[in-house]
């Protein structure tokens, strides 16, 4: 397993896997996308046996970093693959205090994720999706 900040060279490979994990999903992320996030954002690509098998974006704000989409391949579901991106992510933007991300009410294995992460759900948002609510989740950096 390695994990590294993205590059270009892995624009097919992340829309490949965005393709996979977010079929049908209205805020799915096109190559066009992902080739902006990695040259103004910070992407972290999880690589297994020379095939991505997850990623992480973190938008860039002032105070805080914000998870905008974490995704791991169904074939690798189950390795903690999510869960080493969040800790990689937490020890390379060590420098920020505070992360936030909003996720679909309904998504009970994020939530338990971002819980084990230390994530705190602070609101619910109306109708934050097209066909849903979602939760406001914040954590506090551990200095």
């Amino acid at each position: 397993m390695k994990i590294q900040k993205a590059t270009k060279k892995d624009l097919r490979a992340l829309f490949a896997l965005e393709s996979l994990v977010f079929l049908n999903e209205p805020f799915a992320l096109s190559k066009a996308s992902f080739s902006y996030h990695i040259k103004q954002n910070i992407l972290f690509t999880l690589w297994e046996d020379d095939v991505l098998a997850g990623y992480i974006l973190w938008l860039k704000r002032k105070n805080y970093h914000r998870l905008y989409s974490l995704a791991v391949h169904p074939h690798f579901q189950g390795n903690s693959f999510a869960s080493k991106l969040l800790e990689y992510s937490f020890e390379k933007l060590k420098d920020k205090k505070l992360f936030s991300l909003e996720v679909r009410a309904s998504n009970e294995k994020a939530i338990s994720l971002y819980e084990k992460h230390s994530f705190t759900c602070k609101k619910i948002l109306k109708g934050f999706y097209p066909d849903e609510d979602g939760l406001l989740f914040v954590r506090n950096s551990k200095r």
